[in-house]
């Protein structure tokens, strides 16, 4: 979620407020959020763009009457839904739908899709569709213009600089991103230790971004290479993440060692100048104190594939079709919710060192479920043990593990979404859009 709304003026005067940002709010065992991008594609699968009478902004239009529209610059850039959760336009007019924190898996499921099914079928009487691809199979990244938005505008002229492909995941590519609360801080380590032992399995079944340009790329899923060359300094899986002992001090000391991408002032964006947040902390000149609405922003503004916000986010997973969605959704419930059932199956996972996981998710991500670890598991191998321990979660917190079926059947077959790309008796690729998989 990118949207700007005013946070806690309260002045930074020490690392122990910062802290604070990362305890959990009345956390309940179990409740998710889930954020699911989907790309505008028009019939020939490129990109819609934002402007225009057929355009992404005018399918936000037709129902704000209904929402509360969030306006920039008279510019309809996302809705707060009166039903709960927002939907928002990332960089290249991806339609984002952002769950309210849910406990149920079947009201997550309702509210996806419910709307899902409101903003699809608008879009397809204005010419285009919603797709849940993990990134646009034709268009380059100027292909459509940007969101006229000024977060944009900053990440734009920082991105260009900080790495190679920061504009391919601005403008091409779409997630699927689940959120679980944690409890404290032992149980905040504990599911991060899981979702690193997790991710690559995941990653490898819901690969679902093969195509970029026109053509099959060397990657299932182009994600996590995407991200690897965004901004080294704020993406990608840090240090800090495989610290035996980690906690809120550690998360925030990660913080303050990044550099400060931008500020909001009396409603008006200041970009920053290379400097890291501490620094800013202890000589912000001109643009005043730092808040706690700085730092806030701040962590909007890092991208780390496992983010601790005062409950877990796991964000290297593509854009998938809803029934995909639900299931990694499941499989994250039931493996990491239930604290006694993480020994049942981590011993199994990648080795938990940075440069083993960062490897195995790039494998993942090249070679999908047919990655082959020299001394571990492989995703094939694995995938069976993870669903039937994600039962045993599902069923401790009342959840029935039906949710799981679409990853079993992918386990089955040895399969991932990307293996079911392409192209349709017109010559243009299409990937998945429903649950009735054609292998």
């Amino acid at each position: 979620m990118s949207t700007y709304e005013p946070g806690d003026p309260t002045e930074i005067r020490s690392v122990a407020q910062l802290k604070e940002y990362f305890e959990p709010a009345s956390p309940v065992r179990g409740r998710m959020g889930i954020e699911w991008e989907q790309l505008p594609i028009d019939p020939s699968s490129r990109l819609v763009p934002f402007d225009g009478e057929a355009g992404v902004e005018s399918l936000l239009a037709s129902i704000a009457h209904r929402n509360d529209p969030i306006l920039e610059k008279g510019r309809i850039t996302a809705l707060r839904l009166r039903t709960g959760g927002m939907v928002a336009l990332e960089p290249g007019a991806q339609v984002e739908i952002a769950t309210p924190p849910l406990d149920q898996l079947d009201t997550l499921q309702r509210f996806l899709a419910g709307t899902s099914r409101e903003l699809d079928q608008i879009a397809r009487h204005k010419g285009f569709r919603l797709a849940p691809w993990g990134m646009a199979p034709y268009d380059g990244v100027e292909g459509v213009p940007d969101v006229p938005k000024a977060r944009y505008r900053l990440l734009r002229a920082h991105l260009e600089k900080a790495g190679p492909r920061g504009r391919r995941m601005m403008k091409l590519t779409a997630s699927t991103q689940v959120s679980i609360d944690y409890e404290n801080e032992a149980d905040m380590r504990r599911k991060v230790a899981a979702a690193l032992a997790l991710l690559p399995h995941l990653v490898a079944f819901t690969a679902n971004s093969p195509v970029a340009l026109g053509r099959r790329s060397r990657w299932l899923t182009q994600r996590p290479w995407i991200w690897r060359g965004t901004d080294p300094a704020r993406c990608g899986l840090p240090s800090f993440l495989f610290s035996s002992d980690l906690g809120y001090g550690q998360c925030a000391q990660y913080g303050l060692s990044r550099p400060l991408l931008m500020l909001v002032r009396e409603g008006r964006y200041v970009a920053g100048d290379g400097r890291t947040f501490r620094e800013w902390w202890r000589n912000p000149g001109k643009w005043g104190p730092l808040t706690l609405e700085d730092w806030h922003m701040h962590w909007s503004t890092l991208f780390p594939d496992i983010r601790p916000r005062g409950y877990l986010e796991i964000r290297a997973m593509d854009s998938v079709p809803l029934p995909f969605v639900m299931a990694s959704a499941a499989l994250v419930k039931g493996l990491l919710a239930p604290p006694a059932l993480y020994g049942d199956w981590e011993g199994s996972g990648p080795a938990l060192k940075a440069p083993a996981v960062r490897k195995a998710l790039l494998e993942a991500a090249r070679q999908g479920p047919r990655w082959r670890p020299v001394s571990r598991p492989s995703p094939m191998e694995l995938m069976p043990l993870l669903l039937s321990v994600a039962a045993q979660g599902l069923a401790s917190l009342g959840e029935g593990d039906a949710w799981l079926s679409p990853l079993r059947d992918l386990a089955e077959r040895g399969a991932c979404l990307a293996d079911i790309w392409n192209r349709d008796g017109t010559g243009v690729w299409r990937g998945p859009e429903t649950p009735d998989l054609q292998f």
